[in-house]
């Protein structure tokens, strides 16, 4: 026994002894560090360091150090982490006595339609998409698989990206929406007349319209199979529209028309980055003839952006939005081609300002991303990011369960409709298409006069106008060929299933 407490004393006493000497020694160095900052010149103190920070961010101290390391361009997933005005500036007016609120069991009309003047217009249960997120270049096969899955469960199209597609995804997916563009895949006849839309992409917010070449041993066998690429080649996203040959450069018009030869039916739409040329390229687009605009706004994502182009490149979702909505509205084309804005929209309160301020839907990426990798987040963490259970590129590379991640995206998506609905009903209105920009009000000035919304500190009879249309429509109501689009689409004319399913040819 004496023994035992010999050996569990002697270790305890030494403890003892160290933690006294370290609680007497304390104050002293405490003293001394403190007389070091306050004495001696900055440059020879820890204080410096402090200093530093203030001028350079730790977010900058970190690209600094990876820039000096590797001597090559910072590569960084996700979106911009540099703050910018937004839709967090804006708030909804409750309905309360002035105007009513509706009863829970009123329902809330969020089915939306967009190419309403499309032979077969999109048609989805709420305004949302999922953004491209590309196989191979962005995503892995099962993250995909998880995707499709979840948004074929809730009623939402899927975007292909930038990578390929392959069967098993289009035979899980409801609405597929194909991009189209600087690539030479994705480009079989048979693969477009399948799809429900097909977005020409010339930029996202991340990275706008740059050209993007990946080494061949970033990708697997079988992503170069589905590029039909050799093994030796990379994969490379041209800086510019091509329909043969990507040394001869087509314009927007004519991939349009060429795409409209191939399928005459669905909706085309252009996606592009939002930078101060908006009304520019809106310009363009109008003149190619599209059905839809998409515009990421420079908080958008993406797999692996330069991290110049993502933080120093664009203008924020709010102001291209606003923008956009304004250019289209003097254009006159406001009736028949409908928006769509993404980059930085995460909750539901971000997808119903945007509609209140003039968007016919919102597309999400991140946001699906997380919701995916929600349910295993646990078994990467604490040695590894969650990202990892979706990112091609992530060594090592976590299996992603894709019924799993079909359940987290489809929870996330049936909350944010839940709560879209509460809103809508708090608001005294039946429908996302009612919201106007009359619904908000804002406490900074800038964001008033840029977007037209209430300064808070005014009464409402300062408001603006009234924002309606010339067809008497409120400014996030449903034009008429919207409103005959969608009751033809309910109706099943075309023969297609509500959730866009179909058999890929072949």
């Amino acid at each position: 026994m004496s023994a035992a407490w010999l050996l569990l004393g002697v270790p305890l006493a030494t403890l003892l002894i160290f933690v006294a000497a370290g609680a007497l020694a304390f104050p002293w160095m405490v003293r001394r560090v403190v007389y070091h900052i306050l004495n001696k010149p900055m440059s020879d103190t820890l204080a410096e360091l402090y200093v530093s920070t203030k001028s350079t961010t730790p977010m900058q101290l970190l690209y600094l150090s990876i820039r000096s390391a590797t001597g090559d361009m910072v590569i960084r997933p996700m979106g911009s982490a540099r703050p910018s005005k937004g839709f967090d500036d804006l708030v909804f007016v409750p309905a309360q006595l002035a105007r009513r609120p509706l009863d829970v069991d009123v329902p809330v009309e969020l089915e939306a339609v967009l190419g309403r003047r499309a032979r077969r217009p999109l048609v989805m249960s709420m305004p949302i998409l999922i953004s491209g997120m590309a196989y191979g270049l962005a995503l892995t096969r099962n993250a995909r698989l998880a995707l499709a899955k979840g948004a074929r469960r809730a009623g939402v199209p899927l975007n292909s990206g930038q990578g390929p597609v392959f069967e098993e995804e289009r035979r899980l997916a409801g609405a597929y929406v194909l991009q189209f563009g600087r690539w030479a895949w994705n480009r079989d006849p048979d693969l477009l007349r399948s799809v429900d839309m097909i977005e020409v992409q010339v930029g996202q917010g991340a990275m706008p319209g740059n050209a993007v070449v990946a080494t061949p041993d970033e990708i697997g066998p079988e992503i170069h199979e589905l590029m039909r690429l050799p093994p030796e080649a990379a994969p490379d996203i041209h800086a510019h529209l091509f329909l043969e040959d990507p040394s001869r450069p087509a314009t927007l018009k004519e991939v349009v028309q060429y795409l409209r030869s191939v399928n005459p039916d669905v909706p085309i739409a252009i996606k592009m980055g939002g930078g101060d040329d908006v009304e520019g390229d809106i310009d363009v687009a109008l003149e190619a003839g599209v059905d839809v605009i998409v515009i990421d706004g420079t908080e958008g994502a993406t797999g692996n952006a330069p991290i110049t182009l993502s933080d120093h490149f664009g203008l924020p979702s709010l102001v291209v939005l606003c923008r956009a909505v304004r250019h289209l509205r003097r254009r006159g084309a406001r009736e028949r081609v409908d928006l769509v804005i993404s980059g930085g929209l995460r909750e539901p309160g971000d997808f119903l300002k945007a509609y209140a301020l003039g968007a016919d839907a919102v597309a999400i990426g991140t946001a699906a991303m997380f919701a995916i990798a929600h349910k295993q987040i646990t078994q990467v963490f604490p040695y590894y990011p969650p990202t990892d259970l979706v990112f091609y590129r992530s060594r090592p590379q976590i299996p992603l369960d894709v019924d799993q991640g079909a359940e987290g995206l489809y929870n996330y998506l049936m909350s944010c409709k839940r709560e879209m609905e509460l809103a809508i009903r708090t608001l005294g209105k039946r429908s996302y298409r009612e919201l106007t920009p009359k619904d908000l009000v804002t406490l900074d000035r800038e964001i008033a006069e840029a977007t037209g919304v209430r300064y808070a500190w005014l009464p409402p009879e300062t408001a603006p106008g009234d924002g309606r249309h010339a067809d008497g429509t409120a400014d996030g109501a449903a034009a008429p060929e919207e409103a005959r689009a969608l009751a033809a689409a309910r109706a099943g004319t075309d023969g297609r299933p509500i959730d866009g399913s179909l058999t890929i040819p072949g």
